[in-house]
Formats: C-alpha cells, sequence, structure tokens
C-alpha cells in the first residue's frame, strides 16, 4: 500500500531524478516578497497576525502596515538601497516582525543572527563581519556588547527593547509620517534573485555560516495555514523555519504567538491552550517535552491541527503519544536546511525512519562517490535542486563553491529512495564513522538505542582510537525517575546489531543534557569532546 503523503513525489527513470509536483506560478517571478506583503496587508487590516504572550500586545495587519512603511522611510532616509544590509539580534519581541517586512519594503537585506549567540561574541562578529551591516537593531540590554563587538566598522544602533539614553528607540521611527500614505514597496533592482534576507546555517558540522536567501525562494512558502489559523514555535528569525513561518503568516492571512522565554514542554502546552493554537512546530527534543508533558491531554492540544517536528527524529512510540492526544491532528517531520527551506515532508507514521516526500518544487537525484546517479534503495549522496537559483553563502567562495554544484545544493546527506519514492536519511557523510576500516552512521544506533524505554535522549560519537579509529559511544539521557545500566543500553545494542564494529566499543557515558545549537540540533564535533571528557575523568 503506498504511504500516505502531502504531496505525491516522481521518478524519472532516464534521467534518475526525483521530483514533487511542479511549483505553482501564482505570480511574476520577480515579484518582491514586500510587494505580496503589501497586498497582503492592505486585505486583512483587522485582522490579528501576532499575539505576545511577553505582554499580551495584539498586533494587526493594519499595524504591521503603518510601522513598515515608516521603517521603510527610515531606512531609505538613512540613505539605504539593496545593495546595503541592517542586522538584527534580539528576542521576540513587539516590533520585530514589522522591521522584517519594512526591509522588505525598502528592498533592503536583513542579516538576522541567533540570539543565542550573546554568550559567544566571536561567532557574532565572524558572522556580520561577512556583511557589515549599516545599521544593527539589537536589545537595549546588549548594547554595549553589540557596539563593542562591531567597532571595527562602527554602525548605527537602534533598540528593539529597552531604551539606552543617545541611541534611538524602534517606538522613535514609527511616528506618523506625511508621506506614509503615498508609499509602495520598492520594485527589485535587479530580478527575483535579489538578495531579501541572510540567515545562519545551523552549525551542525563546523561555525556557522552566512546564508544569502533570495526574494524568490521566500516567495515559494507554500500555503499550509490560512486566515483561520495560529502558529506557535519557537523557531526564531535567524533559522529557516521561523523566517517561513513569519512569510506564512503574511503571505495567507495567519497569526503566530510570540514568546522570550527559553523553551518548556509544559509551558508550550499551556500557551497551545490559551491561544487555541492551530499549527505547532518544534524541534524534535521539543516534541517529546510536549507529548509527554503531564499537562498534554486531548483537551489541551484539540485546537491543534498540524504538529511539524523539524530537524530530526523521534521515536515512533513518542510519535503514537503524540498522535493519541490529537487524533484529528496530522503530525509532520520535515526534513530540511536553513540553505534549501523544507526539503522532504513525512506524514505516516508506519514509516517512523523515512522523512517523506517532496514538496512542490524540489527535485532530488542519489549519486555515488564517482557522481554515477542512482536509482531505487542504493544508498548515495543527496543533491538538492530547489527550483530556484541559490544564492550561496556570503563572503565564502569556497564554502558555496563546495555547497553548489552544476546547480544542485550538496548538504553533505547520505540517503535513499524506496520503491515508493519514500526519501530516507542514512546520515551526514561527514558524521560518517569507521571501525576497523568498516563505515558506520551514528543514526542507525541513535534509533536503537531510543528503543528503550528509559532512554529521553541519545546520540552516538566517535572516540578516536589509536587502533581502530572511531569507537562508537552513546551519549545518553536518562527519563527522569527512572534507572537504566550502561551495561543495559550496551546488550541492546549487540542484540540488535551483530557486526562489531558498530558495537558500543567506546561504551556509555549519562548526561543531563546534550550539546545543541539554537536550532535544537546535537553539534556532534561538542558532544564527542564531552564524552571523550567524561571517560578522561573516569580513568583519572
Amino acid at each position: 500500500m503506498a504511504a500516505k503523503a502531502l504531496f505525491p513525489t516522481f521518478f524519472d527513470e532516464k534521467t534518475k531524478v526525483w521530483s514533487g509536483l511542479t511549483l505553482r506560478k501564482l505570480f511574476d517571478k520577480d515579484c518582491s516578497v514586500g510587494e505580496r506583503i503589501y497586498h497582503s496587508v492592505k486585505n486583512y487590516p483587522t485582522n490579528v497576525v501576532q499575539t505576545s504572550h511577553i505582554d499580551g500586545r495584539v498586533v494587526t495587519f493594519g499595524d504591521v502596515h503603518s510601522w513598515a512603511t515608516r521603517l521603510a522611510l527610515y531606512l531609505k532616509s538613512e540613505g539605504l538601497t539593496h545593495k546595503d544590509v541592517i542586522g538584527i539580534i534580539g528576542n521576540a519581541s513587539t516590533y520585530t516582525s514589522s522591521l522584517v517586512v519594512g526591509c522588505f519594503f525598502n528592498t533592503t537585506p536583513f542579516h538576522a543572527v541567533a540570539y543565542t549567540y550573546m554568550k559567544e561574541p566571536d561567532v557574532i562578529r565572524e558572522l556580520y563581519e561577512t556583511t557589515k551591516p549599516k545599521i544593527m537593531f539589537c536589545d537595549g540590554k546588549d548594547y554595549e556588547i553589540m557596539k563593542e563587538i562591531t567597532k571595527e566598522w562602527n554602525p548605527k544602533y537602534v533598540t528593539l527593547t529597552g531604551r539606552v539614553e543617545g541611541v534611538p528607540y524602534i517606538e522613535d521611527l514609527l511616528k506618523p509620517h506625511p508621506m506614509e500614505r503615498f508609499i509602495q514597496p520598492v520594485p527589485l533592482a535587479t530580478d527575483g534573485n535579489q538578495v531579501a534576507a541572510i540567515l545562519c546555517s545551523s552549525g551542525t558540522s563546523g561555525k556557522p555560516k552566512s546564508v544569502a536567501i533570495s526574494h524568490r525562494h521566500l516567495n515559494k512558502v507554500e500555503a499550509i495555514g490560512n486566515c483561520t489559523d495560529v502558529v506557535l514555535t519557537s523557531a526564531t528569525l535567524d533559522w529557516m523555519t521561523g523566517l517561513m513561518l513569519m512569510m506564512l503568516c503574511f503571505f495567507y492571512g495567519s497569526s503566530q504567538v510570540i514568546f522570550d522565554e527559553p523553551f518548556n514542554g509544559d509551558r508550550f502546552v499551556s500557551m497551545i491552550e490559551k491561544y487555541k493554537v492551530t499549527i505547532i512546530v518544534m524541534a524534535p527534543w521539543q516534541g517529546f517535552e510536549v507529548y509527554t508533558s503531564p499537562l498534554a491531554n486531548e483537551q489541551s492540544l484539540a485546537s491543534v491541527r498540524m504538529s511539524i517536528v523539524v530537524g530530526g527524529w523521534l521515536s515512533s512510540k513518542i510519535l503514537q503519544k503524540g498522535q493519541d492526544l490529537m487524533k484529528k491532528a496530522k503530525i509532520v517531520f520535515a526534513y530540511g536546511a536553513t540553505e534549501t527551506g523544507t526539503i522532504a515532508l513525512n506524514i505516516d507514521q508506519s514509516l517512523p525512519s523515512s522523512v517523506g516526500k517532496l514538496p512542490p518544487g524540489v527535485r532530488i537525484k542519489i549519486i555515488d562517490d564517482e557522481g554515477k546517479a542512482l536509482g531505487h534503495n542504493e544508498v548515495g549522496q543527496i543533491l538538492i535542486d530547489i527550483g530556484v537559483t541559490w544564492q550561496g553563502y556570503v563572503a565564502n567562495p569556497k564554502d558555496t563553491a563546495a555547497t553548489f554544484r552544476d546547480g544542485w545544493i550538496d548538504l553533505g546527506d547520505l540517503g535513499y529512495f524506496d520503491n515508493d519514492n519514500n526519501l530516507y536519511l542514512v546520515d551526514r557523510k561527514k558524521d560518517v564513522l569507521k571501525y576497523k576500516s568498516k563505515d558506520f552512521w551514528p543514526n542507525e544506533i541513535e534509533q536503537i538505542i531510543a528503543e528503550l524505554p528509559e532512554v529521553e535522549n541519545v546520540c552516538i560519537v566517535g572516540v578516536r582510537n589509536t587502533n581502530y579509529t572511531d569507537a562508537a559511544g552513546a551519549l545518553v539521557i536518562k527519563k527522569p525517575g527512572v534507572e537504566i545500566s550502561k551495561e543495559k543500553i550496551i546488550e541492546h545494542v549487540a542484540k540488535r546489531v551483530v557486526v562489531e564494529y558498530k558495537q558500543l566499543n567506546a561504551g556509555v557515558q549519562f548526561v543531563d543534557t546534550l550539546p545543541m545549537n539554537n536550532n535544537g540540533k546535537v553539534v556532534r564535533n561538542l558532544a564527542r569532546k564531552l564524552f571523550e571528557s567524561l571517560m578522561e575523568n573516569q580513568e583519572s
């Protein structure tokens, strides 16, 4: 029986290319994001686009229209055009979305950096050195730190929250302007490939990079929601998921609930119930917290019609628990990246290890190490065509050339399609480990360990071994209030995979948390260092 799917995927036997449906052309390919949003906000002036869990403030599309127009006029008065960049770094706040729309109206790209990097100023500096924003928007409490970070090019500053003496506050820029009624979005200077936004790559395999996103790329956002939907996520503006959900609201009239507190499963469930949220988007660890929260029940989650998990996998047991709580909702696994947006979607829980089928406008081919195109059930490197020209990494031609080859994006993932055209990820090529000259993938062992009911989360690392190269070690988080021995985990893996090179030859270490990036993805090189330090402590 064919798998359930949101969209069909087709395979061309001659070219050995898989593809989703042809992307619908609802507007000119050189239409700016600002022009699309301009017409949307004028059509829904009284509809709520944003509700703040921070202070209860409600923002309408009409509010955004006025504020974004005034902010666009401010950028224009400062001489900024499509050739300049503004920087945005801060917690979720009332005016951030209007600032983004103001940038779109003026066709001035914004460079958003994750607020969690405030603990790593060198990372912020390296990211912003690629674009050198003319104006920086940040929270008032971070002004002095940011001013020091950006002193090399000395940009102007505006605070998003909190006033600082001598520094403009964003509300100062929102006073009525005599020309605002006559202002329309600036047309694109070139074409739809013009850069609209600059976001951060995930940083799972190294330092994060500045990813350029075009107007044409953002205009691809599919209508998974409508004007009756309420969206809730912790995904921030710097993450492609966060920006795409913001576009969903402005393109199709949905509303979003914003909050600035660290993610907490119980609090998230409470917000779902309070605001009658219909679409939730979470990282896997967040999905686990929500589905296992003591507050999660059919009543508190009754409003949800779609639950999307992005950036990893959840055990089939937890997925089933989520489905039992939300019987009318679709639970969706999404595979994607900042560079590409959504690559595949899976709604079929009978295929928990698949990332599903391709959305409209996406094509994929699988190649071997010699570049030969492969067919069904053959594992190889995944190459992606997103239907628009990828704009690359800013000021980083080397990594751009390595990632974008002959029109295909190579994210370093390995995978295959089954006979029903469902895509499976084996692992990242750069995450492949080798033990006694045999390759193995961490993800396979992680899924086996996750079968154990006492295990909340797990990460497999390759411990450098002078004799055998990468010995598999497991960092394991136990579920609260339960006990499990290292020996039981090792024995469970031994029963499920009989080959020696896939055994937990480096053993097991219990931890309270795993090192994750701001998007909830495990950073494997940091996980390996943590495992090795725990081993050293035990041996000393």
